[in-house]
């Protein structure tokens, strides 16, 4: 029996005042919308909003300065491309954010996705992560058919359920499971008990539902823990053993991972996560799905400030 064990996030989170929450990365801004006046660059201007760990993660922070020399005035900690990150934009207390090119509300608000021409960002197919002593043949084998049939397009669709069906998550992964005819019952996760994390936002949530789902379908004896937060909370558990299973993005668990890390195209990523994960750990085969972090402005941001890649943040302010 799955028990489902879900830490949700307070509904006063949404109404946080995120820019007194925000660190000095640069120059001194106090509110969104370009606000700080002047001399430098368009971003020196900017408050940048993002989860914690893409403040120094390799291929945040970091990688803009070193790909595109770009620093931001101030860096305002929100959600891992949640609600708060797209309220904070609507609501000008950003002017630049962290997001994912899958999240509908890109779409739904007419946010413009920066280029990214010096690929600043990996290759970011979904993989389950799985502590190897439940990697049993038939874990693998159900885990692995989820990432062949899942795709970038259905990925979007399936999110989009969610923030504009209002549909459950756990509703939207029975029906694709169906659909797939990945929901038959059988055996082959026969004796296997685990523990299915996921992060705090849709997607995430999403996949882990579908493969606990799944899993249990095939008599696992199965567990969640949903909505955990940013990966410096959840990796630490499924590194030590209290989660077992997760579904990530082969790019930002390998720079986590490794700061070093260079690899950008699918294949190299995927080669170099293998090498990189703990012994206990191992990534089984990756999805053509991708969700990729992506710099994101207001449509008024970017014609305000003439924006089409990450390089013209550079740009002196004028």
């Amino acid at each position: 029996m799955k028990t489902t064990l879900i830490a949700a996030a307070s509904a006063a989170t949404l109404a946080l005042t995120l820019a007194g929450c925000g660190s000095d990365s640069g120059s001194d801004s106090s509110s969104g919308s370009g606000s700080a006046s002047g001399g430098g660059t368009i971003a020196e201007q900017m408050i940048f909003g993002g989860p914690p760990e893409f403040k120094t993660r390799a291929d945040g922070i970091p990688g803009l300065e070193e790909n595109y020399g770009v620093t931001f005035g101030k860096y305002t900690v929100t959600d891992v491309g949640g609600p708060v990150t797209v309220n904070a934009l609507l609501r000008g207390q950003v002017d630049a954010a962290d997001l994912f090119t899958t999240d509908p509300a890109i779409e739904a608000n007419d946010f413009v996705i920066l280029e990214d021409p010096k690929s600043n960002f990996a290759a970011q197919n979904i993989v389950p992560i799985i502590n190897s002593e439940k990697a049993t043949d038939g874990v693998k084998e159900i885990l692995n058919q989820i990432s062949d049939d899942l795709d970038t397009e259905t990925l979007g669709e399936l999110i989009g359920k969610v923030a504009n069906d209002k549909e459950k998550p756990e509703d939207v992964a029975k029906t694709w499971l169906a659909d797939e005819d990945l929901d038959a019952s059988g055996d082959s996760a026969e004796g296997v008990s685990l523990t299915v994390g996921s992060a705090n936002f849709t997607e995430n949530i999403i996949l882990a539902e579908i493969y606990a789902q799944a899993l249990e379908a095939q008599g696992a004896d199965v567990q969640t823990k949903l909505n955990i937060g940013s990966r410096e909370k959840y990796y630490p558990a499924l590194e030590q053993g209290s989660l077992d299973l997760f579904p990530e993005y082969t790019g930002t668990i390998l720079t986590y991972i490794d700061k070093s890390a260079t690899a950008t195209s699918p294949e190299d990523v995927y080669a170099a996560l293998g090498k990189a994960l703990p012994k206990n750990l191992e990534a089984l085969d990756y999805s053509e799905a991708q969700d990729s972090d992506a710099v994101v402005v207001t449509k008024e941001t970017a014609e305000k400030f003439d924006l089409e890649t990450i390089a013209d943040l550079a740009k002196n302010a004028g």
